[in-house]
């Protein structure tokens, strides 16, 4: 079980995904909505390591094996998820997947260079995309509440709530 302010660092995350994207910066709320489920996978492996005994130290130290333990625990069987966002959830997998998670987080903070030239952020990050990640992000957020979280359902129906309304208020950025 985490502590209040790892319970509070997530819901900050979970927050400031929502605020970026409603001011209209795509780029940040991806990075706070990448690496809220980052900061899931953290702590799926801490409540791991109670159950077990040994700190996985290479999935806590690697991108991609955090969004592997935040991925697999919350969303490989999830009927809510895939009545919801159906092919959505296909795009989201995909990313998974191709191990894109990361390399959008990345997109989100810094310049790349292209043929064109220099792309910033904002260039590179599309808005239906963050709304996916946010909307993915606040349900691998709501599924460890409980046992990893030290919460209860309450918070699991806040959460949905939270999720259930951001999605709607923002209805034209579902594909």
């Amino acid at each position: 079980m985490i502590s209040e302010q790892h319970r509070e660092h997530l819901e900050k995350y979970w927050r400031l995904s929502q605020r970026f994207f409603q001011e209209g910066d795509y780029a940040l709320s991806t990075f706070f909505a990448t690496s809220l489920i980052e900061e899931v996978g953290k702590v799926i492996i801490l409540g791991n390591k109670q159950v077990s005994g040994k700190l996985d130290k290479q999935a806590f130290y690697k991108h991609q094996n955090k969004y592997i333990y935040a991925v697999y625990t919350t969303l490989l069987i999830n009927s809510r998820v895939t009545r919801i966002y159906g092919e959505n959830e296909n795009r989201f997998a995909n990313w998974f997947r191709e191990e894109e998670l990361f390399k959008l987080r990345n997109k989100a903070l810094y310049a790349e260079i292209s043929p064109e030239g220099v792309l910033v952020p904002e260039q590179m990050i599309d808005s239906k995309d963050s709304f996916l990640l946010i909307c993915i992000g606040g349900e691998i957020l709501a599924e460890i509440q409980g046992i990893y979280t030290g919460t209860g359902a309450s918070a699991w129906n806040r959460l949905i709530d939270e999720i259930d309304t951001f999605r709607e208020s923002n209805s034209q950025y579902m594909m």
